[in-house]
């Protein structure tokens, strides 16, 4: 039996963001309840719907704040989390873990406080992998603090499920892109390369070689599949996955075609790129008859967006 929305009061952490944003829509639609914690009165993404969603300025780390968040509400979805791009991981993850352990401890003790047993959807990461240990990741000469942070993260909600019973599903979706996401030289690749190409005069300067293999999911196929899981009632570790992998090299070539067509493409091998998990990874039988948007589609889709918002600010 598939869960509805109606009337149930859902906790979105992180809902003001890119992803989070497009998830409240879901449930706003499906008659949901929606709360929202804020740092700031920072929600230009959901700026229409203000007025339809609960509010509580505050920490996520701060375990009393999260005990007034979590009160009350027969659902926990988690997705707010200290994210920059991979450089930034790299260089500081010390930083970048204990901003994300520190979220989930905090929400941790407030479900305690509250003695709760409501079913939480945590959005992890698919370059965990299945067998990732977490130490031998912590010693590797380049740490990765957004997916250690992810890693560790997992182990918590794991054992505090194992303790204390509570439905949980853990979500690993591959690269998610979109409308709504960051757009500037240091996001993520498909937003940084949309804006490395826009700005280019001669040519658009790639890091690597261009034969990383990469998987991308178009933002509201993550909330499509996300929320088909938690409808279902499905449990567990699960990875969402389009079943399409590409090189660095060919999605530069679309973003290319899309935002500034002709222009020369450069390979810079003296700048390396992080070498991803190539994403083709088990997803659950629920989700195979899903219908992925096509990658050159959703780049455009997502182009569009951004372009149109750009000129919109400018105008």
């Amino acid at each position: 039996m598939t869960k509805l929305w109606s009337g149930r009061k859902v906790l979105v952490t992180g809902g003001t963001g890119f992803i989070g944003s497009f998830l409240v829509e879901y449930l706003l639609d499906h008659g949901a309840e929606v709360r929202v914690p804020l740092r700031a009165q920072n929600y230009r993404a959901l700026s229409e719907r203000r007025s339809e969603i609960e509010t509580l300025e505050g920490d996520l780390r701060d375990s009393q704040y999260c005990t007034d968040l979590v009160r009350g509400v027969d659902e926990i979805i988690h997705l707010a989390a200290s994210r920059r791009n991979e450089q930034y991981h790299h260089k500081r993850p010390s930083d970048v873990i204990n901003d994300n352990v520190r979220m989930t401890l905090a929400l941790l003790e407030g479900m305690k406080e509250c003695d709760m047993h409501v079913p939480v959807t945590f959005f992890s990461s698919a370059n965990v992998a299945p067998a990732m240990d977490a130490v031998a990741l912590a010693k590797t000469d380049s740490v990765d603090g957004y997916v250690l942070g992810k890693a560790i993260s997992c182990m918590l909600w794991l054992s505090a499920q194992h303790q204390r019973k509570f439905p949980l599903l853990i979500l690993r979706p591959v690269g998610v892109y979109g409308p709504r996401d960051t757009f500037n030289e240091d996001a993520n690749l498909v937003p940084a390369m949309m804006v490395q190409a826009r700005d280019a005069e001669d040519t658009l300067v790639v890091r690597g070689d261009g034969e990383q293999e990469r998987s991308f999911l178009y933002v509201e196929d993550l909330v499509n599949a996300a929320m088909t899981l938690i409808e279902h009632n499905v449990q567990g570790i699960q990875y969402v996955t389009s079943d399409q992998v590409v090189t660095v090299r060919a999605l530069a070539e679309m973003i290319r075609d899309i935002v500034h067509p002709g222009l020369p493409i450069t390979f810079d091998t003296s700048k390396s790129m992080v070498q991803r998990i190539i994403p083709r990874l088990p997803v659950h039988p629920i989700l195979e008859s899903l219908q992925w948007t096509p990658l050159a589609d959703g780049l455009r889709k997502t182009f569009e967006s951004w372009n149109g918002a750009s000129v919109a600010v400018n105008a």
